[in-house]
């Protein structure tokens, strides 16, 4: 809480120089980053409760139409409909393609063993409003699915169409079936209390997934939390397959992957704030099932683009943290970028690092008590590029922090603790390079051992920011080590450990004394900024194209 405490204040302090137009001195905030990597402690939400309604169940409406037969109220017709008490049957709606239905949940309960407690066959869309100073329930409470019946409803609450979920009451819905929400168009959320807990994905929207205020707790046993699956184009020519967060705080809790986006994942603030986002996954969710069954267990996955401009997001997460593919074929006929844009927000990270095999006991799905096969995870990992502008970003833990085949920082403050390479430009389609014209990132591993600070399968080039790195004193693990040529013509660079350098422009080499364990403060350029070495290191080199002095 302390390092969250303290980041957010960062962002305040940058946020003030920038308004103010800059300022001439300033005090970077201390690197609380450790090489000793354990397991964290399961964050747990505040949790949404709703009481169940025991009152006679009652559909009413002024415009609509309804019927009744043997406890399945259909609605066939555009209008709002008020829903009250409790109901062991079903809410069908069956209107026409272009009619708009409103659902009122106003202190109603409704439970279904045989099918979706809603579900919407036709519609042209939905609303469904959980009323204010309401709670309101939705069982579902069929037997987990096995097989595929195109005469099930997929979730909970399952529409045709789009579908928007908002009120300013309370809602809280279990589903035992598969979804909790699902929608084959788009999924909106705004302003409720939102509880959803599935043995599948807790809210699905086949086209898009978009919150812009409220409070959500998104519980997944088996499977995904939020998850989309279209990547085509609508008639209006609107890409599908995106997440979108502007708004409320939401958090998930999945034995998969937290946000799974068949396209794009975007957080960004709305006319209502920044959002607040944090993920649990594998085993650092406590209500993943001791028989799920997943290969996939990141906090945010994308197949396109991953973005964050905004907000305060926290995941701790089995797999990695940040991740984006590239190459993957789209249904519009495009190719997966496989790119991640940083632009603001804090971003605290805690990945489960070790490689290769679990010791055993609750680390994951399908590792409980056992041994299960994984693979390093990454804090932040994208196929092709991966952008830092702005914002904090501090991994706390991950078997390699920042990977990507091309990584650009050209602003933001960013720590980063690993257990293999801090910062690793891996091969990929483009030539791998790691350049560094802004911001300030600090980066710690271990003295000892095969692991580098920052590694380039290519070239490493900087022209400008701060960065501070550890390691090895070894020139096949080191503090910075590159395939092709580590090269600094501006900024500064502070090398703890080995690194073998060439300089350019006006930079000049500096001896400091700075590699001892504890806190220090380096002056740069009449700047003061204070780090600390959780270890200590074989020596200090320092580049830099201005005044440095320890």
């Amino acid at each position: 809480m302390k390092k969250i405490l303290a980041l957010l204040l960062v962002l305040a302090i940058t946020a003030a120089f920038a308004s103010c137009g800059g300022a001439q001195t300033k005090e970077e905030p201390s690197s609380a980053s450790e090489t000793t990597i354990t397991m964290a402690e399961t964050i747990t939400a505040q949790d949404i409760t709703a009481a169940e309604a025991t009152g006679d169940f009652s559909v009413t409406t002024e415009d609509g139409t309804v019927t009744n037969e043997s406890g399945v109220y259909t609605l066939s017709s555009a209008g709002t409909y008020t829903l009250t008490g409790l109901l062991n049957g079903q809410v069908l709606v069956n209107a026409g393609e272009d009619d708009e239905v409103v659902i009122e949940l106003s202190g109603a309960t409704i439970n279904n063993s045989t099918d979706s407690p809603i579900k919407v066959i036709s519609a042209g869309k939905v609303e469904i409003s959980a009323k204010k100073d309401t709670e309101n329930v939705i069982n579902d409470t069929r037997t987990a699915k096995t097989t595929d019946d195109e005469n099930q409803g997929e979730g909970a609450i399952y529409a045709n169409c789009d579908l928007k979920i908002k009120g300013s009451g309370t809602l809280v819905i279990n589903a035992a079936y598969n979804n909790g929400i699902h929608t084959t168009k788009d999924l909106k959320i705004q302003n409720l209390s939102l509880k959803a807990t599935a043995v599948n994905n807790a809210l699905k929207g086949n086209d898009s997934v978009e919150m812009t205020s409220g409070s959500v707790v998104a519980i997944s046993t088996n499977g995904d939390g939020v998850k989309t699956e279209n990547t085509d184009v609508s008639k209006k020519g609107n890409t599908k397959g995106n997440i979108n967060i502007s708004g409320g705080e939401i958090t998930v809790y999945a034995a998969g992957d937290g946000f799974q986006a068949a396209r794009d994942f975007n957080l960004e603030a709305g006319e209502e704030g920044a959002p607040v986002v944090t993920v649990c996954t594998g085993s650092y969710s406590e209500f993943t099932s001791m028989s799920a069954s997943t290969s996939s267990y990141k906090g945010i996955k994308v197949q396109n683009e991953l973005n964050i401009s905004a907000g305060n997001i926290t995941i701790q997460s089995y797999d990695d943290g940040l991740h984006a593919d590239s190459g993957k074929a789209l249904d519009d006929g495009s190719e997966g970028l496989g790119r991640i844009n940083i632009s603001g927000g804090t971003i605290t990270l805690n990945v489960y690092a070790p490689e290769n095999k679990t010791p055993g006991g609750r680390r994951g799905p399908g590792g409980w008590g056992g041994q299960q096969a994984v693979s390093g995870a990454d804090g932040i990992h994208a196929d092709s590029i991966l952008n830092i502008s702005g914002g904090t970003i501090n991994i706390d833990s991950a078997y390699e922090g920042l990977e990507a085949n091309v990584i650009n920082i050209s602003g933001g403050t960013s720590y980063v603790a690993a257990n293999d390479d801090g910062v690793n430009a891996c091969k990929g389609s483009s030539p791998t390079q790691i350049n560094i014209t802004g911001g300030y990132l600090d980066v710690t591993v271990s003295p000892s051992g095969d692991t580098d600070g920052i590694d380039s399968n290519g070239s490493y080039s900087q022209t400008g920011g701060i960065v501070i790195t550890r390691g090895p004193s070894m020139e096949m693990a080191a503090a910075i080590d590159a395939d092709s040529s580590v090269t600094v013509s501006g900024g500064t660079l502070i090398v703890l450990g080995y690194g073998r350098v060439s300089t350019g422009g006006n930079v000049k080499s500096y001896d400091l004394s700075l590699n001892s364990s504890g806190t220090h403060t380096v002056t740069i350029d009449g700047t003061s900024y204070t780090f600390t070495n959780a270890n200590s290191y074989s020596r200090t080199s320092c580049y830099s194209d201005v005044s440095v002095k320890a």
